[in-house]
């Protein structure tokens, strides 16, 4: 059965980077409750009236459990740049995974702290409106779908917020005390994520990725545009007959890296198997190959993920569908910074 792929950094800066991230501190990566600090002064009060006063270096331990595509994912987010409203979130390299950005979580790049917002798809996903306080409501975006938010209740220092709209029910709650979206639940792509643990004073190389956007979104055979969140299209979709096609995309961005995701999109068609395979060539020539083998009973998404440092020019996708399932390629561009979060 095919699984979804956790694929180290890509190119040759980023395998150096590895390297050299390999030779610091082990519990940098394995264990930050090792080696948190006291609650920063800026950090002590915080509640549900305001936005959290996040500090560099604060981190949380999260696992990420989309059920769409039969993983979990343990990591780790680092506040790594603060200023004004806006801060940074970033993972240390042994924790990251590029599953994440095609997954919209966890919380992950810029983040403006007023909202909560980071980007999912082609917008920021307002997650919260200060003060938090039962009933007040709000309109957001996720995944282009908008949602009406509510605070459904509140428990001492959190928040119990539930967003619903077409096709979408999202309940999460804010915990003020970590300053953090401490549990996720979204239903439409069975996405999740809970905070397990939470301090101050992250030491180690952390990447740090700024100005996330979508830089291409190519859907191949059988893929409709509601391929994210309309199982039941997605199923009519996937009755077209199994074949080739080609197509060339070009890709203009600020970012020079992303994240490349080759996914096949099983939801509604897990009771049969296939092969199928799709085809990335850079602009720079470097290609990138996904060979899915899939079984009945496999998860609905199935994703193969890399990363890449010359994103920017034409792409050539090639795809082949041998079964029912509908195949697509996104990419996602930004800057990539790497920092050490005690030293800024």
């Amino acid at each position: 059965m095919t699984k979804p792929l956790r694929i180290p950094l890509a190119g040759a800066a980023w395998i150096a980077l590895l390297a050299t991230a390999a030779c610091g501190p082990a519990e940098a990566d394995s264990d930050p409750a090792a080696q948190t600090e006291p609650i920063p002064s800026a950090a002590e009060g915080r509640t549900l009236t305001a936005p959290p006063e996040l500090v560099v270096g604060e981190w949380w331990s999260v696992e990420v459990d989309p059920a769409l595509v039969g993983a979990t994912f343990p990591t780790t987010l680092v506040v790594t740049h603060r200023e004004g409203d806006r801060a940074r979130i970033g993972i240390p390299p042994n924790d990251f995974s590029h599953d994440f950005l095609v997954l919209h979580i966890p919380v992950l790049g810029d983040v403006d702290l007023t909202t909560f917002a980071w980007r999912v798809m082609w917008d920021d996903f307002e997650a919260l409106r200060f003060p938090l306080e039962e009933g007040r409501e709000w309109t957001a975006d996720f995944h282009g779908f908008d949602v009406d938010a509510e605070v459904t209740r509140v428990e001492g220092n959190r928040a119990y917020v539930t967003m619903v709209g077409e096709g979408q029910r999202i309940e999460l709650v804010y915990d003020a005390d970590m300053g953090m979206i401490t549990d996720f639940r979204e239903e439409a792509l069975q996405l999740a994520f809970r905070v397990t643990d939470h301090g101050f004073g992250y030491e180690g190389e952390v990447l740090s990725p700024a100005g996330i956007e979508l830089g291409m979104m190519v859907r191949g055979p059988a893929v409709s545009a509601a391929h994210h969140g309309d199982a039941e299209t997605m199923g009519d979709a996937a009755g077209d007959t199994p074949g080739n096609t080609s197509e060339s995309v070009e890709v203009d961005t600020d970012g020079s890296h992303g994240s490349l995701n080759l996914v096949v999109w099983n939801q509604g068609t897990e009771s049969e198997g296939g092969r199928y395979s799709i085809t990335a060539t850079a602009p720079d020539g470097e290609t990138f190959d996904g060979v899915f083998e899939v079984e009945p009973g496999s998860p609905s998404v199935l994703v193969q993920s890399f990363g890449h440092e010359s994103v920017q020019g034409t792409w050539h996708l090639d795809f082949h569908r041998g079964g029912p399932a509908g195949l697509l390629v996104e990419l996602f561009t930004y800057q990539l910074d790497v920092v050490r979060p005690e030293g800024r």
